[in-house]
């Protein structure tokens, strides 16, 4: 367990190398305000569908890799829905700016940001293709839900249940490996340096907000620390107990795990600054986890790779 804690605790702490790198870029103005929400953008749009497609291009679908997917696929969905019916339960009063960050800050966890490079380093690259599903799943609920957290009403979009990044890129990645087709360097090559792109960027960006954000609280705002405790403790520990409980076990377990444990999206910032919501909330609740992730993650990993050893 020791061994597995400071796996995970060194990481961890490489990514938060690189996102003091962001921070440094703000300090000497070498990144603003604008920058960052491109830099997002790239991230969003481009790097992590990329991570997404090359995770299928080499994959051959034996019986075990579909079933390890499928499983996967419902993990997260029980995982988002969990998040969901906890944070209304216990965040169902106060002003609609506060719950809308405290709703995303417990539901959705960083998995494409900081889950796919703390994962593959960790379990190595052949959990990628887990985290995809566990993303394009992320991405379902992020651009469904989460979206409707910030709109006047809470209205779904059903177009955004399958236009997405999440889910498009799956579905290509799915088709390219259900054809057996293997890009020329043309194309391969492109992607990878794409993909190659989503640890550093992303990370840099995060960086960034932490190191611009006014991180004294406001008044009336102590359930954000209800929230993040709710997202780095409770849910991963709810997890695990739930899959020992089972006796499941596997890759696709591990990697699920650490996506479950990683601290709040950055969705909960980029949606309330898309729809005038309460960025400075946000933008405090998703620092604030993704700093004491720091200690939370390597402690709570390292006892779920103890458990379920791959």
């Amino acid at each position: 367990m020791l061994q597995n804690t400071l796996l995970v605790a060194k990481q961890v702490a490489i990514l938060f190398i690189l996102m003091g790198t962001g921070g440094l870029a703000a300090k000497m103005g070498w990144l603003r305000a604008d920058g960052a929400r491109q830099m997002t953008n790239v991230v969003f749009y481009l790097a992590t569908p990329c991570v997404i497609v090359q995770s299928f291009l080499s994959v051959d679908f034996t019986p075990e890799l579909v079933n390890g997917m499928v499983k996967t696929a419902v993990f997260a969905v029980l995982a988002h829905l969990f998040g969901i019916a906890l944070s209304r339960l216990l965040f169902s009063r106060g002003p609609a700016e506060r719950k809308s960050v405290y709703h995303m800050a417990v539901t959705f966890s960083n998995c494409g940001f900081m889950g796919i490079p703390l994962a593959s380093g960790v379990l190595g690259e052949g959990c990628v293709v887990y985290i995809s599903v566990y993303i394009a799943v992320f991405q379902f609920f992020a651009w469904t839900y989460g979206v409707s957290r910030f709109r006047s009403g809470g209205k779904l979009s059903p177009r955004a249940m399958f236009v997405n990044p999440g889910v498009l890129s799956l579905t290509a990645g799915l088709l390219a490996a259900a054809l057996r087709w293997d890009p020329p360097p043309l194309i391969g090559e492109p992607v990878r340096l794409i993909a190659a792109l989503n640890s550093p960027v992303a990370m840099m960006v995060l960086g960034y907000y932490l190191f611009t954000t006014a991180l004294r609280p406001e008044k009336g705002e102590g359930g954000m620390w209800g929230a993040i405790a709710l997202k780095l403790a409770v849910t991963p520990l709810v997890a695990l107990g739930v899959s020992y409980v089972l006796g499941l076990s596997g890759l696709w377990l591990a990697a699920a795990l650490i996506l479950a444990a990683a601290p709040s999206a950055t969705n909960a910032l980029l949606f309330a600054a898309r729809f005038d919501g309460n960025t400075a909330l946000a933008a405090r609740a998703v620092s604030y986890c993704t700093l004491l992730s720091m200690a939370t993650m390597p402690l709570l990993l390292g006892i779920a790779l103890a458990v379920n050893p791959v």
